[in-house]
């Protein structure tokens, strides 16, 4: 059998020619289809990482970029001012500015840590290792002097810069700090009023959203978004800054004289409850008289000693159990339970009227006169004064003092409650209480706020006072007449204002040693003295309160060491608050009094013309 020649015929000029076909290699199919794999699989991978970033992941690399060339710029809001009752700055917000980077732009941590460093007063290991860090923003220096950034931006450092923001200054000797309170160091209240209040002074932040090149400038024409910034409102207090100045001295003056650890100074309106002053120094351990952090008016308790003896008085004359001129023997010396009692000065029985002896700020007669009503009526009505309870004035850490129930009370907790002593009271309980007797029995809410005032300047009132009967009108009358003759010819003698007059009682409290006890069995008895004051009498426009705080040696007591405080401050307060001297008030009755009379004289005149003009009738 013949083979068929394989190969492939060439036309040629006489002969066949067969040429032969090369075989396909192996080797090369191998490779043709390898590299195909590898064109579909490199071609896949491709597609899926742009399914990936286009589609599985695209908001996340859109952010990634939109960093890399946005940038948030937060807008701080003004925070609101504090001001006094006249508009007065207490506290303020100021533009400063504070040094910050971009550790992603700073060439050389070292080098700019080393030039700032002695220039900001920071150490330079810490600005390194800030500068060092891989966030894209860290402080520097916060609010520092304008000088500083001035010279820091003045080197040209990369990634170096300024932001703006606020400071909180207090244009103030620090006799309103502890009413006021403090801000952290972004603007957010920490103590007092500043973060009571903190939501309404603080404002709404804003932001600025800018487009920005790759060494971080602003990009001309670039994207660009503006939030504005909404600022605080200001908070009107009820306080006045000048009679805050008056009461720091007078107050500083009196403890000092005393040689004494601290004291408080706090004044109200009794009718509105308004706070115009209230003042608390201390000696620090240099021995310096200054002006206390904590505003213990409302934070601190203590045993008020005997200006309580007029609350326990109103619970006896409301009572109907004696009138300001019942008469009843008072002893020198009272046993009760398993306790004497006795009066400041030895004296024989006598027969002493209930005005007599507030006058005389008798401890027997007081105790003699609260045994007639008893306890329970006794706690009730130093309950209705507002004693043992917040007063609701909304100042942050307000104490509640001390009143125990009635069911609690020891065999002679009657005896030293009515004398001011095992009770413990907060300045502004017993002020509010004074108040309370100076308004007629009505007590009112003590406040320490007015309003606030939108940027726009609306202003709106917090005043909500409606005052709370405690005990009946002429009750509250008869016993300011008894504590205006206490001071007349009583033990208050010194807290006198020549041309007012001034009713008030004096207090001197045994004052309790923190391991319990009154150190009377070692000789080591500390003393609370203090004056509550009202003026004038007739027409209260002013209550004060005055506490000298462990008055060293002799003379100790309330009369001697806060009453002449009280004057002090009182003969500025009438000035400053324009209360007319009693001689002023009448010769203001009598001008009106004289005016009206000419008034009716002048309309009697033109009535008689009138009709002799119009001729006899009928």
């Amino acid at each position: 059998m013949s083979r068929r020649p394989t190969g492939r015929v060439t036309a040629g000029t006489g002969a066949k020619r067969v040429i032969p076909r090369k075989a396909t290699s192996p080797r090369i199919k191998a490779r043709a289809i390898l590299a195909g794999t590898l064109i579909v699989l490199v071609a896949g991978v491709m597609v899926w990482r742009l399914v990936h970033l286009q589609i599985l992941e695209a908001d996340r690399y859109a952010a990634r970029g939109a960093s890399q060339r946005i940038r948030t710029v937060p807008l701080y809001a003004a925070r609101g001012a504090i001001v006094d009752r006249n508009g007065v700055d207490l506290a303020l917000s100021v533009p400063r500015r504070s040094l910050v980077a971009d550790p992603r732009l700073v060439d050389d941590p070292v080098h700019t840590a080393r030039v700032l460093g002695p220039l900001l007063g920071v150490d330079p290991l810490v600005l390194e290792e800030r500068l060092a860090s891989e966030r894209k923003f860290v402080y520097l220096a916060r609010q520092v002097d304008d000088r500083l950034v001035q010279a820091a931006v003045g080197l040209h450092l990369p990634g170096v810069d300024t932001i703006d923001e606020q400071s909180r200054v207090r244009p103030d000797d620090g006799s309103v700090l502890a009413v006021v309170g403090r801000t952290d160091i972004d603007g957010q209240g920490i103590s007092g009023l500043e973060k009571e209040y903190d939501s309404l002074l603080a404002g709404t932040a804003g932001e600025k959203i800018v487009e920005v090149g790759a060494r971080g400038a602003t990009i001309p024409g670039g994207e660009y978004y503006l939030t504005p910034a909404t600022e605080g409102r200001t908070l009107i207090l009820t306080v006045d800054r000048a009679l805050q100045f008056a009461a720091r001295q007078a107050l500083t003056n009196g403890v000092e004289a005393a040689a004494a650890k601290g004291g408080i100074l706090v004044a109200m309106r009794p009718e509105t409850g308004e706070i115009l002053a209230t003042v608390s120094v201390e000696r620090d351990d240099g021995g310096v008289v200054r002006p206390s952090t904590a505003h213990r008016a409302v934070t601190w308790s203590y045993e008020p000693g005997s200006i309580i003896k007029p609350l326990t008085f109103s619970a006896i004359l409301d009572a109907g159990l004696a009138e300001p001129d019942t008469v009843r023997e008072v002893p020198y010396r009272i046993h009760v339970h398993d306790s004497d009692f006795t009066d400041s000065s030895p004296h024989e029985n006598e027969e002493w009227t209930v005005a007599e002896i507030v006058r005389r700020s008798s401890n027997v007669g007081t105790i003699l006169w609260a045994q007639e009503i008893g306890a329970t009526t006794l706690h009730t009505k130093l309950v209705d004064f507002g004693l043992g309870q917040a007063t609701g004035l909304g100042f942050p850490g307000e104490a509640h003092g001390i009143l125990p129930p009635v069911a609690k009370w020891s065999g002679t907790s009657l005896p030293t409650i009515a004398i001011g002593q095992g009770v413990a009271t907060t300045p502004i309980q017993m002020l509010t209480s004074y108040a309370t007797l100076a308004n007629r029995g009505l007590r009112p809410a003590p406040i320490l706020v007015l309003g606030m005032r939108d940027h726009g300047g609306v202003f709106e009132s917090f005043g909500n006072n409606v005052g709370r009967r405690v005990v009946s009108e002429a009750t509250a009358e008869e016993l300011v007449v008894m504590m205006e003759e206490a001071v007349r010819s009583g033990t208050g003698t010194r807290a006198q204002v020549p041309g007012y007059r001034v009713a008030g009682k004096t207090g001197t409290a045994w004052k309790p040693h923190p391991a319990g006890g009154y150190g009377e069995e070692e000789d080591e008895v500390r003393y609370v003295a203090s004056f509550a004051g009202i003026l004038p009498a007739d027409s209260p426009e002013l209550v004060v309160l005055v506490i000298v705080d462990e008055p060293a040696g002799h003379p100790y007591t309330g009369g001697r060491v806060a009453a002449p405080v009280f004057s002090e401050f009182a003969k500025f307060a009438v000035r400053q608050l324009r209360i007319p001297a009693a001689e002023e008030r009448m010769g203001l009755d009598m001008s009106g009094r004289v005016m009206a009379a000419t008034r009716a004289q002048a309309l009697a005149a033109t009535v008689a013309n009138q009709l002799a003009a119009a001729g006899p009738v009928g």
